[in-house]
């Protein structure tokens, strides 16, 4: 497939690497002619130096062939007018990066779909609604939905507590079969595992499992489920605003920055928050406003360095679960190994958007969730696909792929190597990334 990323800045640049991992022919167009030839060199995609509202440059770069046009600038109003232009050029599907919430209403994507915009990407509201899920689940790193909570992807860490530390797969006793490990998150890779795979403290493991079976994991895992309360912010901008028009009223929500233009706009929209006007990392402030109290601290700042160290001061003086959001993918190892429990990354956040659209060109699919490193997709089988040919244990699937589960008849089902796949079944796949490609070609 041939995908133009306009927009050379961090999003655009982390998007045409994780889309050139996947085998498409990307081009990344850009305005700094230095950076495009460093990206290049190093890079297995081609950049182009141009102007997204030129139609003389969209049609030099290949937008009449592109099989998807993607817009990430900074200005949201560029990305809305160079999707519409991308499309009268040619371009099959065109997606851009806005950051208004006007836009996210029903009416106003109908009115961009007709000027072009196929998708519209909310990396603020993303990020919002990631907080939200852990804040209702926050003895977990990961919690995926399918099929309205028919079957669940959940990441739980591993804690010396956990009955299941230190045992190898082949070894859990699990019939009948409650749960499956789907992945192992250690250090910065992944692993699909086998039975040899043993499990170990401060992994990450990825399960799949079925609603009624949910309660096992903590447990399992070490981890104490604990309800939130009080909620601490640091970061008063547009992810804390998307945040609390998402929670309402419904926990006591203190909220810190050191902008009092951003604290005044906060505390007049959202009265029932307390908002205060002081540095993220003001010990004295935190434990002014009850920091030793706190159920759950989210460190929502635009500096990933602050971020990681409010978590440490939060913790350090009692807040039970820590979020952060990190931009910068290279911290996010760091970051987990100093015990902070949630972490979120607009960029990850935007490919795993990006990557629906991919799959959704070639197969009929739901849903794909990028990871750090792997990703997690929902994809229905069609009749004469190579996954229904045969059970999963004769499929020889790739190293790096594995068969989650799956929802049939809008029931969600475990797997087991002698499982029959059938056409219609919703498949949710755990994969390493660079493994699109080889997916598709399970499902053509």
């Amino acid at each position: 497939m041939r995908i133009i990323i306009a927009g050379d800045g961090e999003t655009g640049t982390h998007l045409a690497r994780m889309l050139s991992v996947e085998n498409q022919d990307i081009v990344l167009m850009g305005s700094d002619k230095d950076h495009l030839a460093e990206l290049e060199s190093v890079s297995n995609f081609i950049t182009f130096e141009g102007n997204p509202m030129s139609f003389r440059d969209l049609n030099r770069c290949g937008t009449d062939v592109a099989d998807i046009f993607v817009a990430v600038t900074p200005d949201e109003t560029v990305n809305i007018i160079a999707c519409g232009m991308a499309k009268e050029c040619g371009a099959r599907k065109c997606v851009a990066r806005v950051d208004n919430p006007e836009f996210a209403t029903p009416r106003a994507e109908d009115m961009l779909r007709r000027h072009g915009v196929d998708l519209t990407i909310f990396p603020e509201k993303l990020a919002a609604m990631e907080t939200q899920r852990f804040i209702e689940h926050n003895w977990v790193s990961e919690w995926f939905q399918f099929h309205r909570g028919e079957l669940y992807v959940v990441g739980v860490r591993m804690e010396a507590s956990g009955s299941l530390c230190g045992k190898y797969l082949r070894d859990i006793p699990n019939n009948p079969r409650l749960f499956h490990v789907s992945a192992i998150k250690r250090g910065s890779g992944i692993i699909i595992p086998r039975g040899d795979d043993r499990l170990l403290e401060g992994d990450t493991l990825y399960f799949s499992v079925l609603p009624e079976n949910i309660d096992l994991l903590p447990d399992l895992c070490g981890k104490r489920v604990s309800r939130a309360r009080r909620i601490m912010i640091t970061g008063a901008g547009r992810v804390t605003e998307n945040l609390l028009d998402l929670i309402g009223p419904k926990y006591d929500v203190t909220v810190i920055d050191p902008d009092p233009e951003r604290c005044r706009k906060v505390a007049e929209k959202f009265p029932k928050a307390v908002v205060v006007n002081a540095l993220a990392n003001d010990v004295t402030t935190l434990k002014e406003e009850g920091i030793d109290g706190c159920d759950t601290f989210l460190a929502l700042t635009g500096s990933s360095e602050k971020n990681i160290v409010s978590c440490m001061v939060a913790r350090e003086h009692g807040a039970r679960r820590t979020l952060a959001r990190i931009e910068e993918l290279q911290y996010i190892p760091e970051a987990e190994s100093l015990s902070i429990d949630k972490i979120i990354n607009k960029k990850l956040l935007n490919t795993g958007k990006v990557l629906n659209v991919v799959l959704d060109t070639n197969v009929a699919t739901t849903q794909c969730l990028s990871l750090d490193k792997a990703e997690v997709t929902e994809i229905k089988a069609p009749e004469g696909a190579r996954i229904v040919s045969r059970p999963i244990s004769e499929l020889a699937l790739p190293r790096e792929v594995t068969v989650a589960g799956l929802v049939r008849d809008g029931k969600g089902q475990l797997v087991e190597g002698r499982t029959r796949i059938m056409p219609g079944d919703h498949v949710v796949i755990f994969s390493v990334s660079g493994s699109i490609a080889r997916i598709e070609k399970l499902f053509r």
